[in-house]
């Protein structure tokens, strides 16, 4: 559960998230790039795993998901959509946190547009 006594995570973390390959598409210019729907989970009001990059590894958070890809972006890149991401600890599960607030189509596009894949994890 999150507790919201911690302070605010910095603008300039990067944050990791699961992608399936059958949530990926491809943009006008060829390259590949996670769906909207990637960045919901629950609807538009739940929140969405991420992982701090500088808490754990791509390798760690797609153990038990094979071939699964992972995108990253800045928690300033949240931010901008007017989410925000705050740690939600998971025994076992280091650097886990939530993105939160209302993720409508456009918000969760945006999201897919500005990450990234993370080396290794593309594809």
């Amino acid at each position: 559960m999150t507790d919201p006594g911690q302070p605010p995570l910095a603008d300039e973390l990067v944050v990791l998230r699961r992608v399936v390959a059958a949530d990926i598409t491809t943009d006008p210019d060829g390259a590949p790039r996670p769906i909207s729907s990637a960045f919901r989970q629950g609807g538009p009001d739940g929140d969405v795993s991420v992982y701090l990059a500088s808490e754990t590894t791509p390798e760690f958070i797609t153990r038990y998901y094979p071939g699964t890809l992972v995108a990253q972006l800045t928690i300033v890149q949240v931010r901008s959509q007017g989410l925000d991401v705050v740690r939600d600890p998971i025994p076992g599960d280091p650097g886990h946190c939530n993105v939160v607030g209302r993720k409508t189509r456009a918000v969760t596009r945006n999201l897919a547009e500005v990450s990234v894949w993370t080396a290794g994890f593309a594809p």
